[in-house]
């Protein structure tokens, strides 16, 4: 077994700390000796939305491991004080898309093994290090996200945070307004983990219209839950999309997601067919199949530094 540090700065609800979790948590049930490192002296050792088996420390509480991961990119300042025999830097997004300090794409010069966490990572990876790094993909739990039988409330959800531009919540909000719908973004509602099969069930059509993602988690969860998905390509994404097959994979606008919300809501058939083929593509991801990728491919990198 081994001793794995994940380097994070805080618990903050995203679908990247998820993935932290999800995986942090099931190399613990492996048996490995896992830390969650908090590498800021602000940020709580607890998360209040989901359960954390790894044991949160701070980064003064540090011990010396096997293998040592981050995941954002300013984070590579604390990790010159780890000690391990192997450290990874897990791509959960193209950072240097949008990224300006120099000292933050100091990251991208260091030595780490790089892990993508979606093709299109995997190819944005390309243009930093010269090689198509590997890719873990990400995972769904379906005892959480899953349909469940409520009343469509909602004409069209989101989850767009007002303070992230970059989300798409201007775009969604004129597509509601183009179409006359309501429009419901459950971002920032501070719903518990078990509510949010209900609320996505609660949609007529989910929409998103961010700009990057590395993989973009809701629009698999929306998938899970039974609720056909409109959304702009954002790299990531193309993982599991497939436009006119499971979704509606559009350009970052407006017209063309209203375009295809519309075509969904008046043709009941393509409608059937996005629910039934999301649900058939959720079946091909789990968090314990992420997990033990992960866990082997590092294995493997590790044994190579003896």
């Amino acid at each position: 077994m081994s001793r794995y540090a994940f380097c994070e700065e805080d618990f903050k609800i995203s679908g990247g700390m998820r993935r932290i979790i999800e995986i942090s948590n099931r190399l613990v049930d492996k048996g490995h000796d896992v830390d969650i490192i908090m590498v800021l002296d602000s940020s709580p050792l607890t998360c209040d939305w989901m359960e954390v088996k790894a044991k949160v420390i701070r980064l003064g509480d540090r011990r010396d491991y096997d293998i040592a991961i981050f995941n954002h990119a300013p984070v590579w300042v604390a990790m010159e004080h780890i000690i391990a025999r192997l450290k990874v830097y897990y791509w959960l997004g193209f950072e240097g898309a949008y990224m300006k300090s120099m000292p933050w794409k100091d990251a991208y010069r260091e030595k780490y093994f790089i892990v993508a966490n979606s093709p299109w990572c995997a190819k944005m990876a390309s243009l930093m290090y010269g090689y198509v790094p590997p890719v873990v993909a990400g995972g769904l739990d379906t005892t959480l996200f899953h349909p469940v039988k409520v009343e469509k409330e909602y004409d069209l959800l989101c989850c767009c945070p007002g303070d992230r531009p970059e989300k798409g919540l201007e775009y969604v909000t004129r597509v509601s307004e183009l179409l006359g719908l309501r429009l419901e973004n459950f971002a920032g509602k501070d719903l518990p983990q078990e509510k949010l099969a209900e609320e996505y069930s609660k949609a007529k059509v989910f929409i998103a219209a961010p700009i990057i993602e590395g993989y973009y988690q809701p629009g698999l969860e929306a998938m899970a839950c039974g609720v056909p998905v409109v959304m702009s390509n954002a790299g990531g994404n193309t993982l599991y999309a497939r436009d006119g097959e499971n979704c509606f994979l559009t350009a970052r606008n407006a017209g063309d997601i209203a375009y295809g919300v519309k075509m969904l809501l008046n043709d009941p058939l393509l409608y059937d067919k996005f629910v039934t083929n999301g649900l058939k593509t959720v079946e091909g991801f789990s968090w314990d199949k992420a997990a033990t990728e992960f866990e082997q491919l590092l294995t493997y990198e590790l044994a190579k530094t003896i």
